[in-house]
Order: C-alpha cells, then structure tokens, then sequence
C-alpha cells in the first residue's frame, strides 16, 4: 500500500469514528452492569479526544502509515470498578462490547453503503441523474476503508495483551482467583504495551491480521450486496 494524502484524508476520520464508538460501547456496557465510573469521567463522549491514548491513537497509527501497513491502534482504556458490577462476568462483557461494537459497524455500514448505491443505480437506470466511475471508485474505496478497519479494531482488540481488550478474557478465567499468579500478572500488564509493539513489528501478527481482515471485509462486502451494486453501478457509469 503506497502512501498518499488522500488515503490519510479519508481513514483519519474512519479510524476516529471506530476508536470513539469502540469506547462508548465499553462505558455503556459497564453502566448496564451497575459500574457508573466511565460515565462520571465522561467516557460517553462523542468527542474522539476524550478517548485519545498518546501511544495508541497517535504514535501507533503514524507508525503504521509510515510502514505502510493498515492503520491501527487503540484508545485509552475506560475506567471501570469491577466491585460495582452486579456479577463478575460483566467484566468479561463490558471487554467483549467493544470489538462487538466495530463488528456492528462494519456490518450496519456495509448495509448503508449497499443501500446507497442501489438508489445510485435505481436512479442511473431511470435517468434520474449520471455519475462518473471515478465517484464510483472513490465511495467503493471509502467503504472498503469503513469495513476494513472496524474488522481490523474487531480482530485487533482481540489479542490478549494489555492493554487490549483480550487480556481481560485471560484475566477473568486464568488469572482470578488464583492469588500466585497476580504478581506475574501485574508485570505482564506493567510491560503489556512494549509486548504488544514487539508483536507488531517482530512477528508475522499484522500480516495475519491483515489477511484476516482482508477476507472478512470482501466476505461482508460480498454477502451484503454491496460489490454487486458497486458492478452495476460502474457498468451505468458516464
């Protein structure tokens, strides 16, 4: 993938929009279980800066667009007072709620956009109006963009590193409850952000993730409809 501004342009806001939906999700789901922390520090905020990690929302996805690798990253963590929750398992949804939340975006998305251009084409049949390929191209691009990085926050957040929301899932069957392993696991958490970079530039983890991502985004992209009425809407275009 070459750098380019426009690229830039156009995932910036994308990546913003998933990282601030990913993290309300966090804070709403932790207000079901009876944990009102997030909400007091107001981490139901559309304000992507409320969200803002310096390593992860900044230093991480700069890093990424000079590698030229997808951009990725993370925000900072919701507070959450696991004594509030009404059973200790809403720890594991509260994590959980956040990678849901981009798959749900992905997926809403990507019906929005197939929708959007049905009506291209519905309209382009009927005379209606005349678009170019290039738009075509470019609101295909955009929705390509849209569903890969919500699939890659999804799968990302997965990993069981801290700070992400994977360590939580580790946390809650193989730590808990199990007094001899807090010390361990109070170092892996302290070193959790140098791991989890380590991974990322060491190992073939992005370059997986990448195809993952790559194959669940045509999949979502293909069941939905959306490359089919994008084909039909290029074959209509002026």
């Amino acid at each position: 993938m070459e750098f380019n501004a426009a690229y830039v342009v156009l995932m910036v806001p994308i990546f913003l929009l998933a990282l601030t939906v990913h993290e309300i999700a966090h804070a709403l789901t932790a207000n079901w279980g009876g944990d009102l922390t997030a909400t007091y520090q107001n981490r139901l905020s559309l304000n992507p800066l409320v969200h803002m990690d310096p390593v992860g929302t900044v230093l991480v996805p700069i890093l990424s667009i000079i590698s030229n690798i997808p951009m990725f990253g993370w925000a900072k963590p919701v507070p959450v007072d696991e004594a509030h929750f009404r059973d200790k398992t809403w720890n594991i949804v509260v994590a959980m709620a956040g990678p849901f939340s981009n798959l749900l975006l992905a997926l809403a998305g990507t019906l929005l956009f197939s929708l959007i251009a049905r009506v291209m084409v519905i309209g382009g049949i009927h005379g209606w109006w005349s678009f170019s390929a290039s738009v075509v191209h470019s609101f295909w691009m955009g929705a390509i963009f849209y569903v890969s990085i919500n699939w890659l926050l999804c799968l990302f957040n997965l990993i069981p590193v801290p700070p992400l929301d994977g360590s939580h899932v580790v946390y809650h069957f193989f730590i808990r409850g199990h007094a001899a392993r807090y010390g361990a696991w109070d170092s892996y958490r302290r070193f959790g952000i140098f791991i989890l970079l380590m991974l990322l530039w060491a190992t073939p983890v992005i370059r997986l993730l990448s195809v993952a991502v790559f194959g669940l985004s045509e999949l979502t992209l293909q069941s939905l409809g959306l490359n089919a009425a994008l084909d039909q809407a290029l074959r209509l275009a002026t």
